[in-house]
């Protein structure tokens, strides 16, 4: 057990937070909330809350980790031309390491750079549409983080260097569901890429492969206007009509980015129970639009907020995303009450983990104990006013001081007690550096 005293205030969701509180886990949950009785607590391992504000913890609803490797990289390149230029000379280092390795480990290493990145900023919980690799989740494990892996298919499009036959694909997906999904804290989900990455007839083996297994679909949907312009002009459709138009939506999925939908894409996400990811600062910086966000609220669709990945963000920091995110609404339909401070944290938080499918993103009892102690001493966040809000315009991933996964402390007093970070950082840049090496000027950040 363990038992967090005297908190200075306690976030248990968007609408509710407690001053001078506690709270107690036994196991993966939380147990109690506001008081404990010392008699059901006895032998508990006791945490001050003293200088402390208890949140739930993020959950980043989608990112690409493998992109780790790639900060700094392609900052004045437009969606396709920075794949080709930056993510495509990436993933052949990678093809090549599997073909020539047992044991690869740059997938290690990227997810646990990654992981840990996510845990100081608050974030415990994720979907990383990735390579697919065992030593992806081997690092998440070891970190001690929930993570899903969102198996990131494509069978066109893509260099050739990089195709494989579509049933060696599907051999491999099948093959890391069945050894890692439900595997403790990790769960694998299946992700097409983008409709014009796929095939029709792979979509719809992912499709029915989801609903047999009963897994969650990401997709990245209408990201840009060339991809709806593309769509147009292949099939006659939009992505989403397209992929309505197929029958791909028969299960629900997680629209990723949709930034340039048009009406009828509304009445299809409406009529299909699809749900919205926003990832604000990925769109800004490789000048893709911003997603609608508030209208998919008015609409009753459902939105979550993620980082995407570190080479289009460049960071995996989610007080900066929640911002970033709501001040874009606020400035792009000049107003002030387009997105609510509430409406975000939810997107943070509740929301995120009702689309990964677990009972966490707000702190009360028998929920998850997936949460975050944050340090409110610094200048910056005083003097507290409203809790919520300074949490949100003012708290920095600096202030994260303790965070708690599934009732187990993975970091606290702002130290990994999982893993050594400085030993995983110090390996990944060796590993990075030889990669590198491999591809010459191919990787190269001044472009």
């Amino acid at each position: 057990m363990i038992w967090i005293q005297d908190l200075d205030y306690l976030i248990q969701d968007a609408e509710r937070v407690l001053c001078g509180a506690d709270l107690l886990i036994e196991g993966d949950r939380i147990v109690a909330v506001g008081s404990v009785d010392p008699v059901k607590a006895e032998g508990a391992t006791v945490i001050s809350g003293k200088g402390k504000i208890a949140m739930p913890g993020f959950v980043n609803a989608h990112t690409h980790l493998y992109q780790n490797m790639l900060k700094g990289m392609g900052d004045m390149l437009r969606l396709k031309p920075w794949c080709e230029q930056v993510t495509f000379p990436f993933a052949s280092i990678i093809h090549k390491e599997e073909r020539e390795t047992d044991e690869p480990q740059l997938g290690y290493h990227w997810a646990a750079l990654g992981a840990m990145e996510m845990v100081r900023s608050g974030i415990t919980s994720f979907v990383d549409m990735d390579i697919v690799q065992d030593g992806v989740l081997k690092a998440w494990q070891d970190v001690g983080v929930r993570g899903n892996l969102a198996l990131q298919l494509v069978n066109r499009w893509v260099p050739k260097e990089l195709m494989v036959p579509d049933e060696a694909r599907k051999e491999k997906a099948l093959g890391i569901i069945d050894r890692w999904h439900k595997n403790g804290k990790l769960t694998v989900s299946m992700a097409p890429s983008t409709p014009f990455a796929c095939t029709p007839e792979f979509l719809i083996w992912i499709r029915d492969t989801a609903q047999e297994l009963d897994l969650e679909i990401y997709i990245h949907i209408s990201e840009t206007k060339w991809e709806v312009e593309q769509a147009k002009e292949e099939t006659g459709f939009t992505p989403f009509g397209y992929l309505e138009d197929i029958g791909f939506f028969e299960k629900p999925v997680h629209a990723v980015h949709c930034v340039c939908v048009e009406p009828e894409d509304v009445d299809i996400m409406k009529k299909r129970k699809l749900d919205v990811i926003y990832n604000p600062k990925s769109n800004a910086k490789l000048g893709s639009g911003i997603a609608p966000i508030g209208m998919y609220l008015r609409n009753g669709i459902p939105v979550a907020v993620s980082t995407d990945g570190a080479a289009s963000n460049d960071s995996l920091d989610m007080f900066e995303e929640m911002r970033f995110g709501q001040l874009l609404q606020k400035a792009s339909s000049r107003d002030p009450l387009e997105v609510s401070v509430k409406d975000m944290f939810n997107m943070a938080t509740r929301e995120g983990a009702r689309m990964m499918n677990i009972d966490a993103g707000v702190l009360e009892e028998g929920k998850l104990a997936d949460l975050v102690l944050l340090d409110d001493r610094g200048v910056h966040m005083q003097p507290i006013n409203g809790v919520l809000q300074t949490v949100f315009y003012c708290a920095k991933s600096s202030d994260v001081d303790t965070v708690i996964i599934g009732g187990d402390v993975v970091m606290q007093d702002k130290q990994f007690v999982t893993v050594d970070e400085t030993g995983i950082i110090d390996s990944a840049a060796g590993l990075y550096k030889e990669a590198k090496a491999q591809v010459g000027d191919k990787l190269d950040a001044d472009f």
